[in-house]
């Protein structure tokens, strides 16, 4: 099956305009840093985390508890950027250096499939992004199912929102600048939050869920174990967040109508080539094109999930914030021009 999606993923380079992929050796970097990465990844913990998830689905959230803890360690953090938390829930990364503008300012919406990440997990590329975009970048702890379902942690994004713009000016930003971002299940929620919300100038999904239901497609099959999110994992997770909400289009992105697509604010689309969402991010970006939306789609070909959350794919990582800062920092009217 292999084969079949290496097809597909030819097919997609010719078929959508606009679309960008890395150089020949950054390419050979990626696949070299996914190599190793896969190859020190236990063999077993993304069963295990799937049992976790069921069984905290069934009441017991102890394993649930215990995952969460051990991925909830402090990161090492670059030089030249601050750290405040205006609210328990909120951690603001701000430049250290003098700021010579009103500064964008992006909420960044962490992974983990809905049911663990926090502010830790994605502290090191909301920091580095911070740096590199000379932007603000507010991270938040949203809540987590399934103890949370849908629409709770959808909620929090959306209560974050307002309460960024109603504080950007006091941070030195600029309160018409505010976007949302997110990786995998934040993927998921920062597309859900500029749906519903008035305000999001600007939205960065990063290989996100865009379908809670199962549809086996070529990428499913393809890396559906082994690959740093495995279907069996993945399944447990959409179940435990939507509760029976699948087909609801806040939850089910794709399912979102034509028109309500067409509204989203400019888009920089992420994805990775082997990685068992590279399907339905390819299927989002095809029909954005097609509805004429302002969006600019990265694909990291051999690359696959967790480079933002997770140490051990840099060439990735490095090219995802380059990739983000530009977009956050380009002029308003190209953007409306989807240049």
């Amino acid at each position: 099956m292999r084969i079949f999606h290496t097809l597909f993923l030819l097919f997609s380079m010719v078929c959508l305009y606009g679309q960008t992929y890395p150089s020949d050796s950054l390419q050979r970097r990626m696949l070299d840093d996914e190599r190793l990465f896969l190859s020190r990844m236990p063999t077993d913990l993304q069963h295990r985390q799937m049992l976790a998830v069921r069984a905290a689905i069934s009441g017991d959230c102890a394993a649930l508890q215990q995952i969460r803890q051990s991925r909830n360690q402090p990161p090492q953090l670059p030089d030249g950027v601050t750290a405040t938390y205006p609210t328990p829930d909120i951690c603001l990364f701000t430049p250290s250096r003098p700021a010579l503008r009103k500064r964008p300012l992006l909420l960044y919406l962490h992974g983990g499939g809905w049911c663990f990440g926090s502010i830790n997990s994605c502290a090191r590329f909301c920091a580095t992004l911070a740096l590199k975009a000379d932007c603000c970048v507010a991270a938040l702890d949203y809540r987590l199912s399934p103890a949370h379902p849908f629409p709770a942690p959808l909620d929090d994004c959306r209560r974050a929102f307002a309460y960024l713009r109603q504080h950007a000016d006091a941070w030195g930003c600029d309160s018409t600048q505010v976007a949302v971002g997110g990786d995998s299940a934040g993927g998921n929620l920062a597309l859900a939050t500029a749906l519903s919300t008035k305000g999001v100038s600007r939205v960065v999904p990063i290989y996100p869920v865009t379908r809670l239901y199962t549809r086996v497609t070529p990428s499913w099959t393809d890396y559906a174990q082994g690959y740093g999110d495995d279907a069996e994992l993945l399944e447990a997770f959409c179940e435990a967040y939507a509760r029976g909400e699948e087909h609801n289009p806040l939850v089910s992105v794709e399912l979102a109508a034509d028109d309500t697509l067409r509204s989203l604010p400019p888009m920089c689309l992420i994805s990775a080539g082997h990685d068992i969402l590279f399907d339905q991010t390819t299927q989002l970006a095809h029909r954005l094109q097609l509805l004429g939306h302002r969006l600019t789609y990265h694909v990291f070909p051999t690359a696959t999930h967790l480079f933002i959350t997770v140490p051990g794919q840099p060439t990735a990582f490095a090219e995802a914030v380059s990739a983000v800062a530009r977009f956050l920092n380009a002029p308003a009217d190209a953007l409306a021009e989807g240049r």
